[in-house]
């Protein structure tokens, strides 16, 4: 079952990992919005803006009220932030899937020889 997760870092280095089974189809239409506003050229919606709605619209698909822009900008190491914030981003909106691991390891087993 495909779930979102998050796992930030605390400042005491303990790993909290947040989790996410129900997200409404209705957030979708939420993510395109954020799109719009991107490709409508307006050059007052910068990179930074850009960004930072990101990872608000990503903290809002969590049903726990620790999960906040601030929490995921403190929680995250700099080289993570992006990669996190896509991954959340496109398994919410239905691009990317959780793979089930008995599926892969039935597709990974070689065929028997047949003599």
């Amino acid at each position: 079952m495909t779930k979102l997760r998050l796992e930030l870092k605390k400042k005491n280095g303990d790993v909290v990992v947040y989790e996410q089974d129900k997200v409404p189809a209705s957030r979708v239409l939420d993510f395109w919005d954020i799109q719009e506003k991107l490709e409508a050229g307006d050059t007052s919606y910068t990179p930074k803006k850009y960004l930072l709605d990101r990872i608000d619209y990503c903290a809002s698909l969590f049903s726990a009220k620790s999960v906040t822009r601030e929490a995921i900008l403190e929680g995250l190491n700099a080289w993570e932030l992006e990669e996190t914030i896509d991954d959340i981003i496109l398994t919410a909106v239905g691009v990317k899937k959780e793979v089930d691991p008995k599926l892969m390891e039935l597709v990974q087993q070689k065929p028997e020889s047949v003599s």
